[in-house]
């Protein structure tokens, strides 16, 4: 893969990794407004009061009754979602890809890493978008926030960039470029 088309990716990785760790770590997934009446000391007649409540996959804001409202299958979703995109890929880097780029000089290793990287990138992808669909599915879209959509948005991405990297790999394979992913190396064939 060229350097140029391999640095555009990895910036476009970078990116959606921390959109999708924002969205998942933030409390703006679902904001419900609650209309609640009290009795003010004052009056005698009861007063609404309209109360906005956000949830979190893992805390809630502003919320007098601190339930989680996810079940254990969504929030299962997006913590493999994100293991997949930054926790298997970064402890590959350090363990594996260092250990034999240091000992070799050429690219088989360091394609090697990359191709692992994006299998697992898109396995991240596809379990962002079961999970996506899900929440969809449970809760009414009026109901959902910011921190969901940034999550869809890293998902819709990733998915973007496999297609994108199938079509380049597809487009560069009777050149000498040399193309790999998910860990299947198509060989250099030089046409003289």
């Amino acid at each position: 893969m060229s350097d140029v088309v391999f640095g555009f990716f990895a910036f476009i990785a970078f990116v959606v990794i921390v959109l999708f760790n924002v969205g998942l770590s933030t409390s703006n997934w679902i904001t419900i407004q609650e209309t609640v009446t009290s009795n003010s000391t004052n009056s005698s007649s009861p007063s609404p009061t309209t109360r906005t409540c956000h949830y979190g996959l893992f805390y809630s804001r502003d919320c007098p009754e601190s339930e989680n409202v996810f079940d254990k299958t969504i929030i299962g979703l997006n913590i493999a979602t994100s293991l997949c995109l930054t926790i298997f890929p970064l402890f590959w880097l350090c363990i594996s890809c260092i250990n034999c780029c240091g000992k070799s000089d050429d690219n088989e290793c360091a394609n090697g890493c990359c191709s692992l990287y994006s299998f697992f990138y898109a396995a991240g992808g596809l379990i962002g978008l079961v999970s996506a669909i899900t929440v969809s599915e449970k809760y009414d879209h009026d109901l959902l926030g910011w921190s969901f959509f940034l999550t869809v948005a890293a998902t819709t991405i990733i998915l973007v960039q496999i297609v994108l990297l199938f079509a380049y790999c597809i487009c560069t394979r009777n050149t000498k470029e040399k193309c790999t992913l998910f860990m299947v190396y198509r060989r250099h064939h030089n046409y003289d």
